[in-house]
C-alpha cells in the first residue's frame, strides 16, 4: 500500500517534469486524497506509516494537503 502511494508521488514528479506543475500538482493532490481515504477506512495495523496520530487528525491533515496542492496547481501559471 505504501509502495503504491510512493509510486504515485514518483509519477507526480515525472509528470511535473514533462508537462509542467499543473498536472503534477493535481496528481500529487489526488495521491494525498487517496492516502486520506486509505487512512480513514483501513485499520491501524494495515495503514502502517499512514497511522501517525489519531485517525481524525491524520485524515484532516492529508485532506488539507490534498486540497492545497490541487488549489495551488490551478493557481501556478504554466510556462510558455
Amino acid at each position: 500500500m505504501l509502495a503504491t502511494l510512493v509510486a504515485g508521488l514518483v509519477a507526480a514528479l515525472v509528470l511535473t517534469w514533462f508537462t509542467g506543475p499543473t498536472a503534477g500538482g493535481i496528481l500529487l493532490g489526488a495521491d494525498l486524497a487517496v492516502a486520506a481515504v486509505l487512512r480513514l477506512v483501513l485499520p491501524v495495523r494495515i495503514a502502517g506509516a499512514l497511522a501517525v496520530r489519531s485517525r481524525a487528525v491524520d485524515v484532516a491533515v492529508l485532506l488539507v494537503l490534498a486540497l492545497s496542492c490541487i488549489a495551488l496547481a490551478g493557481i501556478v501559471p504554466t510556462p510558455s
